[in-house]
């Protein structure tokens, strides 16, 4: 038998083998293949939980960076700088409200004052309206002004009546000219709150004067006419003690915007008015 003879079961056995290994060999090729691919994605890109950054990445088959990529700012741009208090300030004081607009628009159209001058020299009004208020352009360019009225602007006016972080006192005039003909409901309820805060006024007068006349008569000054029973006060006994009510002025510029629409609305229907006591109108 020649030396290089192999048996057939031997030969059938090599030819299996060798079957078996290139298989192996063509399914890591495949498999290599089919991971280069940008194309296989496991997960579809349409219905997928991926971000558009994620879905790029794959397309274009980019590895997945594991260092957080640093923003970079784009040429020209400049970081937004932090502005000072005073520049804040007068940023603010530029800002016009549309509803003092509203009033602004409204005494220019349908009084026949002149503006206060304190208002001319808002920097608010100066920035919206420059020198617009102070001469009459309708009658050089022949159009007349017409004033829109809003509801939505009016309840805003009423709900800020006692607010003078909203409407400042040197608004008064042009405020109590648009409600001198306001009527129905709203009038009736800004009347008793207008009363409301005269008779705040009245009852720190008197709390007052109840303190001052105990100091000079030599009572104890700590026993004045306005009381409040509070469960703090009750003694061993189980008694509710009086505590003493502190209190506190009521803001003057308010009582007087109240007195005066009080008063316009006075000469219109008669309605009594609530003396003030130890009460003067500033000027």
């Amino acid at each position: 038998m020649p030396e290089n003879h192999i048996p057939a079961w031997k030969r059938i056995a090599l030819k299996n083998q060798t079957s078996k290994s290139e298989d192996n060999i063509s399914k890591q090729t495949q498999s290599n293949i089919i991971d280069d691919d940008p194309l296989n994605i496991t997960t579809h890109l349409s219905t997928g939980n991926l971000t558009k950054k994620e879905k790029k990445r794959i397309i274009n088959g980019e590895k997945k960076s594991t260092k957080k990529e640093k923003r970079v700012s784009k040429p020209g741009t400049k970081k937004k700088e932090k502005l000072s208090k005073e520049e804040k300030d007068s940023k603010k004081n530029r800002i016009l409200k549309d509803q003092l607009r509203y009033l602004i628009d409204f005494f220019k159209t349908k009084s026949e004052s002149k503006f206060p001058a304190p208002i001319l020299e808002l920097e608010s009004v100066k920035e919206n309206y420059g020198n617009s208020l102070t001469k009459d352009e309708s009658v050089d360019s022949g159009v007349v002004e017409v004033w829109k009225f809003s509801k939505q602007k009016q309840n805003w006016l009423i709900k800020h009546f006692f607010n003078l972080d909203e409407i400042p006192s040197i608004y008064n005039d042009l405020l109590l000219l648009y409600f001198k003909d306001l009527q129905g409901k709203s009038k009736d309820e800004l009347i008793s709150k207008c009363q409301d805060k005269l008779k705040q006024w009245n009852d720190y007068a008197e709390d007052q004067e109840a303190k001052i006349k105990a100091l000079i008569e030599g009572e104890n000054a700590s026993e004045p006419v306005n009381y409040e029973e509070t469960e703090k006060g009750k003694n061993e006994s189980g008694a509710v003690e009086k505590v003493p009510k502190e209190l506190l002025m009521p803001n003057k510029e308010l009582v007087q915007r109240s007195l005066k629409l009080l008063e316009i609305w006075n000469n219109e229907d008669s309605r009594p008015i609530l003396e003030l006591k130890n009460f003067s109108v500033d000027v």
